[in-house]
């Protein structure tokens, strides 16, 4: 399959080339820098240029998406551009694949909706039900995308799958911090004490572009809580009655429940990083 990749040398996008690449696919990286990955032909624009979009959609032959372009939080460029760029580029991209005839995109969106810097979970597991409670322009902008993905699915036909992607990390980068959460298990509030593994979030795009029958709508991807203490646990201790057990959680399985996405295509996080547990890459 001819398969696009938007922000291929970006943290995860380089893991979603490779994964696709190794499957047989044929993947082409656009993005506003060349280099990465040489298994794969890369293409120089801009998201918020719509003709760009169009002529790199055209020129890849895709019949799929993976949409990892954006700048890849606040505080990188003024609210006004994170905002801006971000829903601009992936609304060209929709528009794009709407009118070229792509019907299958993955989108990535983030957990950061949920609030959970700020605010704990309303409830546990997490399900993509949950209330959003956005608390800077990147999150603002991954729900106009969100809702530009109902709309394109509702009126054009498209297939997208929104994922919000939760604490995931290159694995170069995943032993550090969790040996800092060993620490200070207290800041790890914020991401549920969840890191989860770029080649996993890779692994489940491919799976969600690979399925011949998939749903649209929100799923949530991350990988499994890394300390030695048990999910629940770790919510009682620092949530206690503010957030209600729906149901446990099993040993030490993300908070942030990635049910909807095994039911449906199949991702489980195979990468469970821990105190006593590491994934180096292979060199």
């Amino acid at each position: 399959m001819n398969i696009l990749v938007t922000g291929g040398t970006g943290v995860i996008g380089r893991y979603v080339i490779q994964d696709l690449v190794r499957a047989g696919h044929e993947v082409t990286n656009l993005g506003r820098s060349a280099g990465g990955d040489l298994s794969c032909r890369h293409l120089r624009a801009d998201l918020t240029n719509a003709g760009n979009v169009y002529e790199a959609l055209a020129m890849s032959r895709a019949e799929a998406v993976v949409h990892m372009g954006a700048w890849a939080n606040w505080g990188i460029v003024p609210h006004t551009r994170t905002y801006g760029d971000n829903v601009t580029g992936t609304f060209n991209l929709f528009q794009a694949c709407a009118d070229l005839g792509v019907r299958r995109v993955v989108s990535a969106s983030s957990a950061q909706v949920y609030g959970f810097e700020k605010f704990p979970p309303l409830y546990v597991p997490v399900d993509e039900a949950h209330p959003l409670r956005p608390l800077n322009s990147y999150a603002l902008a991954k729900i106009a995308n969100e809702r530009a993905a109902e709309y394109f699915v509702a009126n054009y036909g498209l297939t997208i799958l929104s994922f919000r992607i939760m604490a995931t990390r290159a694995p170069a980068k995943i032993a550090s911090e969790v040996a800092h959460l060993s620490k200070h298990p207290e800041t790890g509030t914020f991401l549920l004490w969840t890191r989860g593994d770029a080649r996993d979030c890779a692994r489940a795009c491919r799976l969600a572009i690979e399925k011949e029958e998939v749903a649209s709508g929100v799923y949530n991807i991350t990988g499994g809580v890394v300390l030695s203490e048990t999910s629940e646990q770790l919510v009682r201790r620092y949530f206690g009655d503010r957030t209600e057990m729906r149901a446990s959680l099993k040993d030490h399985e993300s908070p942030l429940s990635c049910a909807k996405a095994e039911a449906i295509f199949g991702y489980r996080p195979k990468y469970l990083w821990s105190e006593t547990r590491a994934y180096p890459e292979e060199q």
